[in-house]
């Protein structure tokens, strides 16, 4: 707690330090904003306005969340530390366009869980300097997001398992320094190639490299590639005789149809050369991660490793005013484990946002879980559960990277 408060003071000092000119706060409202809208960018444009230099731009979004699992087995289910939780978070948001072509980005969220209700866990979400170069390329530095595809899931495989992707949204979040390039008003891609750091001590992680591509008709093509290091005392624990490091190869890849209030896509995704544990097991609430399958030879990671996934998303309130309130709902599907013989699971993902007023947003998710598996006898070899999460969320400000 208190590191955390001592990054959020130094980061507000440098960043107060950075004008050489006067400084205007500013918390603006915006009569078209629609807080259960994805607003962000990121590696596709900019998420400041760039006319509006030395301006502090703020915004805060506040949540009540609640969720909680059922499940087939009584073992199974004891296997979570929780099968429920209730809990309060704001996400404050800080965001300027600087002189010479600089852009900050910051989002701390403030969190109570109904299991610590005695204190608050600070979270820096996203701290990222972004410098330009003719609007077209930039460097980008920090705890970045990213959000290219139309998938919830996109970005899961091939960033690896630490790169957290924040469930129900578009933006995935992951440690780096990145350089993005942007064809778009070409009719070319986006692309960003970027480089991976681990802390404590500071080593290499790995490399990244992607790409977004629409055409006019409505289709999208995206697609990641990585090269990722894990570290011998990650594998011990499975892995008791391992002394050196592990270097391994990830790719995804999407297909997708959009059109101005719907959405249909396609992914696909896995690890080359991997061990450890198989890959979208590590979540709050994944029936497949109490079973806990391992890769355990780098060979058949192809197979064990290998996900696909399928969904679509409609926004009724922008075919009809009758259904100004719904503004959008979806299901994805996702399987694991179709190619290998070990285990199959199919996660399934239905939503949909519904705007009390366009800064009050209530959102329910509901998402089955199903499990079938012969390599763990302490587990049932059919596991399935729900878990269901409800959330109301009120938004401050005019924020343009909504993490709730």
């Amino acid at each position: 707690m208190k590191r955390s408060l001592v990054l959020i003071s130094c980061f507000f000092a440098l960043m107060l330090g950075a004008f050489a000119q006067t400084v205007k706060v500013e918390m603006r409202n915006d009569s078209t904003f629609n807080a259960a809208e994805d607003y962000a960018q990121t590696a596709t444009g900019f998420d400041s306005d760039l006319s509006k230099v030395n301006v502090i731009n703020t915004g805060l979004q506040i949540a009540q969340d609640v969720a909680f699992i059922n499940g087939n087995s009584g073992t199974t289910l004891s296997k979570f530390a929780n099968k429920e939780y209730y809990r309060q978070r704001a996400d404050l948001m800080v965001w300027s366009t600087l002189p010479e072509r600089t852009n900050v980005y910051s989002t701390f969220s403030f969190v109570n869980n109904s299991e610590t209700t005695s204190s608050i866990n600070v979270i820096l979400v996203n701290l990222e300097v972004e410098h330009f170069f003719k609007k077209r390329f930039k460097i980008r530095m920090g705890r970045l997001c990213n959000a290219v595809s139309e998938s919830q899931f996109f970005g899961r495989m091939a960033l690896e398992p630490t790169s957290a992707h924040v469930y129900g949204r578009k933006i995935f979040i992951n440690d780096a320094i990145e350089f993005d390039g942007n064809f778009l008003d070409k009719g070319g891609p986006v692309f960003f190639i970027g480089m991976k750091p681990k802390f404590k001590p500071l080593r290499f992680k790995g490399v990244y490299a992607g790409f977004h591509q629409p055409f006019k008709s409505g289709l999208q093509l995206h697609g990641i590639v990585s090269m990722n290091v894990q570290q011998a005392e990650e594998l011990r624990s499975f892995f008791p005789e391992q002394r050196e490091t592990q270097t391994y190869f990830s790719y995804e890849a999407e297909v997708a149809y959009k059109q101005q209030a719907s959405s249909v896509y396609l992914n696909m995704g896995g690890n080359l050369g991997y061990k450890g544990v198989v890959p979208h097991t590590h979540g709050q609430f994944d029936f497949l991660g109490t079973c806990l399958p391992v890769v355990s030879r780098t060979g058949d990671s192809f197979k064990e490793t290998f996900i696909s996934a399928v969904g679509f998303f409609l926004k009724p309130a922008k075919l009809s005013s009758k259904w100004k309130f719904l503004a959008r709902t979806g299901v994805e599907t996702e399987v694991l484990g179709s190619l290998t013989n070990r285990f199959t699971a199919l996660n399934i993902c239905a939503y949909c946002l519904i705007n009390i007023t366009k800064r009050m947003v209530l959102t329910y998710y509901c998402t089955p879980q199903f499990v079938w598996q012969n390599f763990s006898t302490d587990s049932p070899k059919y596991i399935c559960g729900v878990a269901n999460f409800l959330r109301l969320s009120v938004t401050l400000g005019n924020p343009k990277r909504m993490f709730l």
